[in-house]
């Protein structure tokens, strides 16, 4: 197998992992419960919808990958290291995202929601004003807790579940 075809291969191996990782995330909102219950959105019902959206927008990744695969030409090597630069952040980014998925439940919304918030903005802003993006973390995080419990009145969970 030439060199050319194990480099696309890979620009779709990661997107066929994001669409399992999304499918199995999805899967697991819906094992937990519904996400209505009495005519109204429970707690499960934000898992539920940011499962269907990855799951939606990784699929239309992998398919647009799969598009560039077929009609692509060869890559220059200075497109070649940037784009193990570009795959490096999106594997961060699943991390996080699992990461927070593990600790929501134990740590609650407040101490995880900052942390990945936290982590999302380094990402993509490479840490250069933490100050700023600790700020920013606060806010988001406040105001995904008033829209959820104060708007949609859906209790949240906190320290210990």
């Amino acid at each position: 197998m030439s060199q050319y075809k194990i480099n696309k291969l890979s620009e779709v191996a990661f997107p066929a992992i994001l669409v399992a990782t999304s499918l199995g995330y999805l899967i697991y909102s819906l094992l937990l419960g519904a996400p209505i219950s009495e005519g109204l959105p429970s707690p499960l019902f934000f898992p539920t919808v940011l499962g269907v959206a990855a799951l939606l927008l990784s699929t239309t990744l992998l398919y647009r990958a799969i598009l560039s695969f077929k009609d692509s030409s060869l890559e220059t090597s200075k497109k070649e290291a940037a784009t193990k630069e570009t795959t490096k952040r999106p594997a961060l980014i699943v991390i996080a995202t699992i990461a927070y998925i593990s600790i929501f439940s134990h740590a609650g919304y407040i101490i995880s929601s900052l942390l990945y918030i936290f982590a999302i903005i380094s990402i993509f802003s490479n840490l250069r004003r933490p100050l700023i993006t600790a700020l920013g973390s606060i806010i988001i995080t406040t105001m995904g807790l008033v829209v959820f419990e104060h708007i949609f009145r859906i209790r949240l969970p906190g320290i210990l579940g």
